[in-house]
């Protein structure tokens, strides 16, 4: 009896370890990489709510202790299959405006067209001239 409880201790102890490796590479992804200038997408989740809706949750961040604010804007690009054949369309609405000096975090939900089979979901960084300062993609 005592070698099954701590066979499952044990097994426990496994888990909660693993999530917190997984916890401690998910935040280690968020810190700035040394060098880097400007902002930079950090996380970027995306769900498929299964209604035709698409939520997603976006994380930019800028290095330093006192960033210039960054105003410019993002977009969301969908890609999939609509028919059986490859597909690829702009989020409705977007470019939407964003402002952030050290961090922001973005949610919104979007509409997915009904015959659509998504892929995967690219959003991109732009600032106020259009260029792209950053990109990051994401599966549903």
């Amino acid at each position: 009896v005592a070698q099954e409880r701590l066979a499952q201790q044990l097994r426990v102890a496994e888990i909660e370890n693993q999530e917190l490796k997984n916890d401690l590479g998910f935040f280690e992804r968020l810190l700035p990489a040394a060098g880097d200038a400007g902002p930079a997408i950090r996380a970027l989740q995306v769900e498929d709510t299964g209604e035709g809706r698409l939520r997603y949750q976006l994380l930019v961040m800028q290095p330093g202790k006192a960033p210039a604010e960054f105003n410019g804007r993002y977009d969301l690009t969908l890609v999939g299959l609509r028919a059986g054949q490859p597909w690829s369309e702009l989020a409705a609405g977007a470019p939407w405006p964003l402002k952030l000096r050290q961090y922001r975090r973005v949610d919104g939900v979007i509409a997915i067209p009904g015959d659509v089979v998504l892929q995967s979901v690219q959003v991109r960084l732009l600032d106020q001239r259009g260029t792209v300062r950053a990109t990051q993609t994401a599966a549903p």
